[in-house]
């Protein structure tokens, strides 16, 4: 008796990019609340459940997307001997491509679907928003502070960017970013 083996269905990569191209395109068209399924499989040139079979949910397609351009705001800190100076510059860059269209997009989309849907909030805080905080408590550790310290002034500055982006918008000035820096930097002790 033989048993016959099955391969499950390999993604195309060309029916991919053409729905993560499309689920882009439909976010920044539309916003997250009035993005469809239906409406991606129609631009994308798909079937929805081509979809559904690669994504479950609306929110984890869109963490998907989201994520993948994470990496173009998710950026080291350049070290040099002012930890103040380099943790400001990182911020002010960090603010500068989060009032861009598509990056004030992603951040408001990015605090939409994660308050709807659990598990999307817990892939896109593992994505995004813990890799922002380490990066900062991560160049504090280095330069002598304590870890508690390190996380309270990192939580602190991420925090209250991102807060202020969120609140107003892209008319946030990004010079505001490094004076968020330099008061949290200042207020919290290094140990």
């Amino acid at each position: 008796m033989t048993t016959e083996v099955t391969t499950p269905r390999r993604r195309s990569e060309k029916s991919r990019v053409a729905i993560v191209r499309a689920t882009r395109d439909l976010l920044l068209e539309r916003g997250f609340d009035k993005l469809s399924i239906e409406a991606v499989a129609a631009r994308a040139g798909v079937g929805k459940q081509t979809i559904y079979r690669w994504w479950p949910s609306r929110h984890a397609l869109v963490a998907d997307v989201i994520l993948e351009d994470a990496d173009r705001i998710l950026r080291p800190i350049v070290t040099t001997d002012d930890v103040t100076a380099d943790v400001c510059r990182w911020t002010t860059t960090l603010a500068t491509a989060l009032t861009t269209a598509r990056g004030h997009a992603m951040l408001r989309i990015l605090t939409i679907a994660g308050v709807e849907h659990p598990d999307t909030q817990a892939r896109l805080q593992a994505g995004f928003t813990t890799p922002l905080r380490d990066t900062v408590t991560a160049r504090l550790i280095a330069a002598g502070w304590t870890g508690d310290a390190a996380r309270d002034a990192s939580d602190a500055i991420v925090g209250g960017v991102v807060y202020a982006i969120l609140s107003e918008g892209r008319s946030f000035q990004t010079g505001r970013a490094e004076s968020i820096a330099r008061t949290v930097l200042s207020g919290v002790s290094a140990r």
